[in-house]
């Protein structure tokens, strides 16, 4: 996360802003994979697999909105001592995109959404259970194309406190 961050700071601290490729309004969809690291007593410690895809529409070079879906996969701390408890399994929500070219090809954009998060009871008989759940998020995109790019995203659900982090592909229709 912290080589995350490091990026981030130096592409902020690139050359002045210039013009991007032409711009078309469009529908998009994504798909990416990563990492996904809670603070729930109920999951075990460490990074897990972490999936998700988005379909969105870019309404403008600088804002767009998506509908996404993501896999935790947590594995949870389901021992016999271990405490009765649920811990967070995938979560779906919608989110607004703000994107600010840096380059022609290279591009900031943060996120903020909500969404719904599946929780998973570490025991068997126990009920799941869906919280309402903030998506705030930083990341940088590279731009192949007018329909090809490539972007690597830092992610946190507020309530649930998930940290997500992911690489993945953007087609623009």
């Amino acid at each position: 996360m912290r080589r995350f961050i490091l990026a981030l700071a130096a592409l902020a601290a690139a050359p002045a802003i210039t013009t991007a490729a032409p711009f078309e309004p469009g529908v998009y969809l994504a798909v990416d994979t990563g990492g996904a690291s809670s603070s729930s007593k109920y999951a075990a410690d460490g990074d897990d697999l972490s999936f998700g895809g988005k379909v969105g529409y870019q309404y403008t070079r600088n804002f767009g909105f998506d509908v996404y879906a993501r896999s935790l996969s947590f594995i949870s701390n389901s021992g016999v001592f271990s405490e009765r408890g649920l811990y967070p399994d995938q979560t779906v929500g919608i989110a607004a995109q703000g994107t600010m070219p840096v380059s022609e090809r290279f591009s900031l954009f943060g996120r903020a959404g909500i969404g719904r998060t599946s929780l998973k009871g570490n025991r068997s008989g126990m009920s799941d259970k869906e919280e309402t759940d903030g998506l705030v998020g930083v990341g940088v995109s590279y731009q192949f194309n007018r329909q090809w790019s490539i972007n690597v995203e830092g992610s946190y659900l507020t309530k649930t406190e998930v940290k997500l982090y992911s690489f993945g592909g953007r087609f623009q229709f």
